[in-house]
């Protein structure tokens, strides 16, 4: 299960590449509204937070592209 931090942090990462990737601020900010409300709906008691594997896939995959850039 992923914990409200690591949604939080995710949003946070979306917002940045939202960012970064000017052409692709739109679904980066879609992505940080939808890891928002997963930590929000954590915040608000449910007791578990589905979180699709195909957009865990894609977070992966960008995260490890923007840490290139940074690097």
């Amino acid at each position: 299960m992923t914990d409200q931090s690591e949604l939080n942090s995710r949003a946070a990462l979306c917002r940045k590449l939202a960012l970064r990737e000017p052409a692709n601020r739109a679904f980066w900010m879609a992505e940080a509204e939808d890891w928002s409300r997963l930590s929000k709906e954590k915040l608000h008691g449910e007791d578990s937070v589905r979180i699709d594997s195909g957009m865990l896939a894609r977070m992966r995959v960008q995260s490890a592209r923007f840490l290139l850039i940074l690097a």
